[in-house]
């Protein structure tokens, strides 16, 4: 062990004394408690490894490791030293991957995205697939979201980017790139008569279930009616697409929805779809993202990502529609 100048104490060395690649070093040590598989997993010599680790001892005054029946014990403030250290190391390394080498097949990074509950009908079990096989290591956090809360989450880092319809959000420092118009379509009971000649009277006849997040029962139906002087008769309101259809089966009940939840219904929901007699709306989905992470290649991938799924779910629903003999409006 190389003996510390008289002048020298530990508190004299800093960040400017230490390269890097001693804590990487150390770090691998740790795990090999090894020089000669160290060496190995490094690509050096064994004479380099050892240097280092001199060099380790004389920075933090202490031998780190020592040998017991021909393995190398670490010190307990080696031990206490590995904690810092190899969370410190594992930050750097994801930084690095993050900007400068990174690549889905092998990242093991972390994605956040926020969805409300229309998107993530229209959307997330086709974007879980896509991403589980472009990015295998990765994991992908979904979080609900409302959309008063997405500039603060955004700004927090807690999402990386959000999904909503109809999104209102005006802030300079939020990037808001169209996905898909969805048209709206009418749904009901397959049983229900009234569904064979849905005329205005007709649909303003039938009980009326809003779907909506925040449990009111003003939705784009109600703003069109009643711009044109009529309103129909809201009998319940449920916060889940997917909830709809159980609610409705076997009753007159009615409601209507972006063309999204066409893909995620089933045969045993028993719901009939028919265009709706007044005109509404489209619901808009948009992706969300703060501009000043745009360059970040992972963030970029992920978001490009969510557009080529985006643009199989039309393609899907143009399939649907074929299906169900619905006249599609969009291109």
């Amino acid at each position: 062990m190389t003996p510390m100048h008289p002048s020298q104490s530990r508190a004299e060395f800093s960040l400017t004394h230490i390269d890097l690649n001693l804590l990487r070093v150390f770090d691998v040590l740790m795990q090999e408690r090894s020089v000669t598989k160290a060496a190995s997993r490094l690509g050096r010599t064994q004479s380099a490894i050892s240097h280092s680790l001199a060099k380790l001892r004389e920075i933090f005054k202490d031998e780190l490791f020592s040998r017991d029946a021909g393995v190398m014990e670490p010190t307990p403030r080696a031990r206490e030293l590995a904690v810092g250290l190899s969370r410190a190391l594992a930050d750097i390394r994801s930084v690095v991957d993050r900007h400068l080498n990174f690549k889905p097949e092998e990242t093991q990074r972390n994605f956040r995205v926020g969805l409300s509950d229309y998107t993530a009908v229209a959307i997330l079990p086709r974007l879980i697939e896509a991403f589980s096989s472009s990015a295998p290591r990765a994991t992908l956090n979904v979080l609900h979201v409302r959309e008063t809360d997405v500039s603060g989450l955004l700004r927090n880092g807690e999402i990386e980017c959000a999904i909503l319809g109809n999104s209102t959000l005006q802030n300079g420092l939020l990037a808001v790139e169209e996905l898909s118009r969805d048209e709206m379509v009418c749904a009901g009971w397959r049983g229900n008569p009234m569904l064979d000649d849905m005329t205005v009277e007709n649909y303003l006849a039938l009980p009326h279930l809003q779907i909506s997040a925040d449990g009111t029962a003003v939705g784009i139906a109600d703003v069109t009616l009643k711009a044109m002087g009529l309103s129909r008769r809201v009998v319940a309101t449920v916060p889940h697409y997917l909830v709809a259809p159980w609610v409705i089966k076997g009753t007159q009940l009615i409601t209507a929805f972006g063309d999204s939840v066409l893909l995620a219904l089933s045969d045993e929901s028993e719901m009939r779809i028919v265009s709706p007699p007044i005109p509404l709306p489209n619901v808009i989905l948009s992706l969300i993202f703060e501009r000043g992470v745009s360059e970040d290649p992972g963030q970029r991938w992920f978001r490009d990502l969510v557009k080529s799924v985006s643009d199989s779910q039309r393609k899907r629903k143009a399939t649907v529609y074929q299906r169900l003999k619905l006249p599609m409006n969009r291109p």
